[in-house]
């Protein structure tokens, strides 16, 4: 859980410049979840608080393998900040962290 917070943390501060350079798919957050879940099969794996405390960061991956990273702010928008396919859980084991 830590390594997903420090992530998220790294993430909040360099994914917004690319994800504008980009055009991200930005809207209400309780609509782009219903697509999430509706259109891919995709669920929540994980979930971080951005450095700034003004953003969570959310993984969504379905059992097919797609994948979305959504940043969701306190005002109830939220952006997909990428996305792909052929996602892995990394299993490891107890007591050895990754």
């Amino acid at each position: 859980m830590r390594k997903l917070i420090i992530v998220t943390a790294l993430l909040s501060l360099a994914l917004p410049t690319a994800v504008h350079a980009a055009g991200a798919k930005c809207g209400d957050r309780t609509k782009l979840i219903k697509s999430l879940t509706d259109k891919y099969k995709e669920e929540p794996r994980a979930i971080g608080l951005s450095a700034s405390g003004k953003a969570v960061f959310e993984i969504y991956t379905s059992k097919t393998g797609t994948w979305t990273i959504v940043m969701s702010t306190t005002t109830g928008a939220a952006c997909i900040m990428a996305a792909g396919d052929s996602w892995e859980e990394i299993i490891t084991a107890v007591g050895n962290p990754l």
